[in-house]
């Protein structure tokens, strides 16, 4: 099967995980924290903290990187398929690991191992390559040259964006999160075998089911190594994601070169089919969207999403996987009457879900009496969902 057309999500997820390695934007890993005496790094403020990972530039880097969630929910049907792919059943509950090699923007390998199969991307200059070991399955594509136009356009973004000095924009943003946010820097520790400062926010509002959101920066390379967030209940973080290990160093040359294997099924692509792909599924979640028009009422650390049109026969006529899923998570729901008429509440560690009798399905990181405050206000008072900035 195309796993550049029928696996879209899960090639989001690889993407997610490069760009969190890659471009430093973020990282999460199991907590390998030492119980010996904190390593002894240089004090650092938060700000300083910040501008220190927003400058963080290395030339290359290999490491394995897992992401595990312990949400709570009940147990649900599998809705695997073959090979032990990620499906949506393990992502709520389980664990998924990576390897990440990195040697500049055009040259990165992503391998994601389930427990019967192995997925890989392979960026190696203009080729890009995606191998799916349950089906013997490669995918081909063949990038364009990096044009001097591109280059210059990168420049200039760049030019711009230095108006603002690295230490300035996290001074900016420490200043914005700290009315709601409790920021500070704890004590150094130890992860993926590296000497790490911890950098912790804690919501003030206590309706948050979120106690802290807890990212290690890397006391050399400034390169975020671990993230987790943890919940006010259980002591186990709810959702964590990072490297168990990494190098910094530049991977060797023969880690991107890459020949499908012996009797693979090969497609060609172009970026155009791509494209076209990629424009189609755009439509297609506008108009999803524009029909049950996804809101968000509240901000912050206790904003909730709102979805509409929600339609509770579906738990008996979705199939078999689908049906079987949204029946379990039916089960494992309270009935609750309120100022928003009547539902069924379902609480987890990190999120509380409540579907009502006329198809409005609301969930946050809240409390289910915040939750239920949510579902109380009129909708007029939500503002539409945009994926980026909803919680402005």
């Amino acid at each position: 099967m195309d796993v550049l057309t029928a696996r879209p999500r899960l090639l989001r997820w690889v993407t997610l995980l490069a760009v969190m390695a890659v471009v430093l934007a973020g990282g999460i890993a199991l907590a390998t924290r030492s119980d010996s005496a904190s390593p002894s790094l240089p004090p650092r403020t938060a700000e300083q903290l910040l501008a220190d990972v927003s400058q963080a530039n290395v030339p290359g880097l290999s490491g394995t990187v897992v992401s595990t969630a312990r949400l709570g929910l009940p147990a649900l049907p599998s809705l695997g398929g073959r090979g032990g792919n990620a499906s949506l059943d393990s992502l709520l509950a389980g664990s998924h690991t990576a390897r990440v090699w990195f040697a500049g923007r055009e040259r990165v390998r992503l391998a994601v191992t389930g427990s019967l199969a192995e997925s890989d991307v392979i960026r190696n200059g203009q080729d890009l390559w995606v191998y799916q070991s349950q089906d013997n399955s490669v995918t081909h594509l063949r990038l364009p040259a990096d044009k001097s136009a591109a280059a210059e356009e990168q420049r200039r973004r760049a030019a711009a964006a230095g108006a603002v000095t690295p230490q300035e924009a996290a001074r900016r943003l420490v200043a914005a999160i700290t009315p709601t946010t409790t920021v500070r820097v704890e004590r150094t520790a130890r992860a993926a075998g590296r000497d790490v400062y911890q950098l912790r926010l804690e919501p003030k509002d206590q309706r948050s089911l979120i106690d802290a959101v807890v990212l290690a920066v890397d006391g050399q390379t400034h390169v975020p190594l671990q993230v987790r967030v943890l919940a006010k209940s259980g002591e186990a973080p709810a959702f964590e994601i990072g490297f168990t290990d990494v190098q910094f160093r530049v991977p060797a040359d023969d880690v991107f070169a890459f020949t499908p294997p012996p009797g693979a099924k090969v497609t060609e692509r172009s970026l155009g089919e791509v494209a076209e792909h990629e424009r189609q599924e755009q439509a297609e979640g506008r108009a999803a969207l524009a029909a049950s028009r996804p809101a968000v009422l509240g901000s912050g650390w206790t904003s909730v999403l709102v979805l509409r049109g929600v339609d509770l026969s579906a738990a008996g006529t979705g199939g078999e996987r689908t049906g079987g899923m949204l029946s379990g998570l039916l089960r494992a729901t309270t009935p609750v009457r309120g100022a928003f008429g009547q539902g069924r509440l379902l609480r987890t560690a990190l999120l509380t879900g409540l579907l009502t009798d006329d198809g409005r399905l609301y969930v946050g990181a809240v409390t289910p009496e915040a939750l239920q405050a949510a579902a109380a206000r009129p909708l007029s008072a939500a503002r539409p969902f945009t994926g980026h900035g909803a919680t402005r």
